[in-house]
C-alpha cells in the first residue's frame, strides 16, 4: 500500500534532476564514521564474510544492513545510515558482501543481486551471539532487492526472526534495471564506473584461478549485459545473464513478504524509473508500505537549504518505521 509521511520530501533547491540528486549524495551525503566492530563468518563452503558491528544497548533493536553494487559497509549511506543509529544507541550488522571488505573471498563464484543463501549465515550468528530487542533488516539498492527477495523466500518463516524491514531505491526487476543501466547517459556514467571496479575485481580472481574468464571479452564488456553473461552468471552457475537476472529479481517473490517492509523510492530513479515500480504487487500487500517520491534519484534524496547543510530525510523515515509501534510515518 500506499503510505503518506508527516514529514514529505522537500528536495534541495540547489541539486535539481535524478543524476545530481544520484551523483552529489554519493559523493558528499553526511557520513559521519561510527565505530564498527569486525568479525569474520566462515561460510560452509569455505569462503567467509565480514560483518561490521555498530555496538548499542542490548535492550535496543538490532539492524542487518546489506549495502549496494561495489559497496560495503563504508559506502556512504550506509555510514550515514549508522550515525542516526549510533545516536540512537541501536545496534548493527552491516554485512559485506563476498569480496566487498577489501579482501578478496577464497571462492571462484562472486556475490550478486540475487545470493540470499548469503543471509542465511548472517541472520544465524546475530541470533546466536547477540542480545536485542528486535531484529530488523534494511537494504540499499541491490541489497534492498537481496533483502526482500530473502524475506521473500522465507515467507512466513521470516516473520520469527525480523520484525520489520525497509528497502531503500531497489532494482526490483533485474532485467529492466540492466536495460536502463545499459544505454544513454546512464551507461556513460554509472555503468561504466561500476563495471570499472568490477572488472578490477575479476581480473584479480582470475589470476587466482586461470582459465576461469575470457579476459578479452571481458576488458571490452561496456554494458552489464556483457559482463553478466561473461562473468556473473558463468561463475555462480546461471546459464546466462537473462538467467541470472530472472532469478535474482526480486519482484517474483514480493507477494510472499509477511514482514511489514518499507519500499521507499523516487520517481526519477536513475537505475530503476517509477514506472518500473511493482504498484499492483505492492498495493495488494498488507506488508508492503511504499513510500514514493517525484524525485531524489537513485539512494540520492537530497534535502536542505544549501549544499554545506544537506538534510538525512531518507534515513529518518526509515528509522520513524522501524521504530517500534511506529506506524504510520
Amino acid at each position: 500500500m500506499q503510505i503518506e509521511t508527516k514529514h514529505p520530501y522537500q528536495p534541495a533547491w540547489w541539486c535539481p534532476g535524478s543524476h545530481l540528486h544520484t551523483i552529489f549524495a554519493y559523493f558528499f551525503r553526511p557520513a559521519p564514521k561510527t565505530p564498527l566492530t569486525r568479525r569474520r563468518i566462515e561460510l560452509e563452503d569455505g569462503d567467509f564474510l565480514d560483518i561490521d558491528f555498530l555496538e548499542g544497548r542490548q535492550d535496543a533493536p538490532l539492524v542487518i544492513i546489506v549495502h549496494g553494487l561495489e559497496g560495503s559497509s563504508d559506502a556512504r549511506y550506509v555510514r550515514g545510515f549508522l550515525s542516526k543509529l549510533h545516536a540512537l544507541g541501536w545496534q548493527a550488522a552491516c554485512m559485506n558482501m563476498r569480496g566487498c571488505s577489501g579482501e578478496p573471498n577464497r571462492l571462484k563464484v562472486s556475490y550478486h543481486s540475487g545470493k540470499t543463501e548469503d543471509l542465511d549465515p548472517v541472520v544465524g550468528y546475530v541470533l546466536k551471539n547477540c542480545t536485542m530487542k528486535a531484529v530488523y533488516m534494511v537494504g540499499f539498492s541491490i541489497g534492498g532487492n537481496l533483502v526482500l527477495k530473502w524475506l521473500g523466500e522465507k515467507g512466513g518463516d521470516a516473520e520469527k526472526i525480523i520484525q520489520k524491514a525497509a528497502s531503500v531505491s531497489a532494482p526490483y526487476d533485474l532485467v529492466k534495471a540492466a536495460e536502463v543501466l545499459d544505454r544513454g547517459l546512464n551507461r556513460q556514467i554509472y555503468t561504466r564506473k561500476l563495471l570499472f571496479t568490477l572488472k578490477r575485481k575479476t581480473f584479480a580472481k582470475a589470476r587466482q584461478f586461470p582459465g576461469l574468464i575470457n579476459k578479452w571479452k571481458v576488458r571490452w564488456a561496456s554494458t552489464f549485459r556483457a559482463f553478466d553473461r561473461e562473468v556473473t552468471s558463468k561463475i555462480n552457475g546461471f546459464k546466462d545473464e537473462y538467467d541470472y537476472w530472472k532469478q535474482s529479481g526480486c519482484i517474483h517473490v514480493l507477494d510472499k513478504i509477511r514482514v511489514p517492509s518499507l519500499l521507499v523510492h523516487a520517481d526519477n530513479d536513475s537505475f530503476y524509473p517509477g514506472k518500473f515500480f511493482p504498484h499492483t504487487l505492492v498495493d495488494s500487500s498488507k506488508y508492503l508500505h511504499a513510500l514514493i517520491t517525484p524525485t531524489g534519484g537513485h539512494l540520492g534524496f537530497v534535502s536542505g537549504s544549501w549544499p554545506w547543510k544537506m538534510g538525512m530525510w531518507m534515513e529518518d523515515r526509515v528509522i520513524e518505521f522501524l521504530k517500534p509501534q511506529a506506524r504510520p510515518l
